[in-house]
């Protein structure tokens, strides 16, 4: 495959991009080459399926979107705006645009449900009466209602995950960044997670879930960037995953 297919296939559509990587490379120090050469285009309101075994570079390229990372070479641009233009104590300001989910939740343990949402709105010096309504909220759409006071041990792994994803709406973001949401779920807890993300796709948030697990990218039938080896090898606008890792 030669590199104008490998690294420049983007899908058309219709509008202004959210972001875009052009030209990025990554290197970790000791020789490490986490992404090579990667370009491709987000438009507001895509859900996109990352995929790619470990180490190809999935959990890199999500942490260059939302700045906890920066490219060794090439640039990324959020809603046209070059990221690495932004002043670092502006960078709580931007990361307020993308919420973040992981696998390992990254709840506190030590606070209810409804505290560890409220935590960054509490840090906002939110009244307690939004707080309240905000979080009651968030609790209702991931489907939490009677859990607000529940601590995360007491909490299933699935239930741990809908906690973790009403902490990333709470800025109301323009992009969810989810890295291997599902990978600690069983079957019944990842379908019930992925439909959720794609419900939250469907009020117009730009989804990027990165995942290992062929039936997830199956199940949702969305757009499809395939790393391997730190390399784009494969966007697919649509269709089942049948690249073999």
């Amino acid at each position: 495959m030669n590199k104008e297919k490998e690294n420049k296939t983007m899908p058309h559509t219709e509008g202004q991009p959210i972001v875009v990587f052009e030209n990025v490379t990554k290197d970790y120090p000791g020789g490490v080459n986490a992404l090579h050469d990667v370009s491709f285009r987000v438009f507001s309101g895509e859900f996109i399926s990352l995929v790619g075994s470990s180490g190809a570079g999935k959990s890199t390229l999500l942490k260059l979107i939302y700045a906890e990372e920066i490219p060794t070479a090439g640039t990324i641009y959020f809603k046209g705006r070059p990221i690495k233009d932004i002043n670092r104590k502006h960078l709580p300001f931007f990361r307020r645009n993308i919420g973040t989910i992981f696998q390992d939740y990254k709840l506190l343990p030590q606070k209810t449900a409804f505290e560890n949402i409220a935590y960054a709105l509490e840090v906002d010096g939110r009244s307690a009466k939004e707080i309240r309504e905000e979080v009651g909220e968030l609790l209702e759409i991931v489907g939490l209602g009677g859990k607000g006071e529940k601590f995360p041990r007491e909490l299933s792994g699935g239930e741990q995950q809908r906690v973790a994803i009403a902490r990333a709406l709470i800025h109301h973001p323009q992009i969810i960044c989810a890295d291997e949401p599902t990978g600690n779920l069983d079957p019944v807890s990842t379908k019930e997670i992925t439909d959720l993300l794609l419900e939250i796709n469907s009020y117009g948030t730009t989804v990027i879930v990165a995942t290992h697990k062929k039936e997830v990218v199956d199940q949702l039938g969305k757009r499809v960037i395939s790393l391997i080896d730190g390399r784009l090898r494969h966007d697919e606008a649509k269709g089942k995953y049948n690249i073999k890792l």
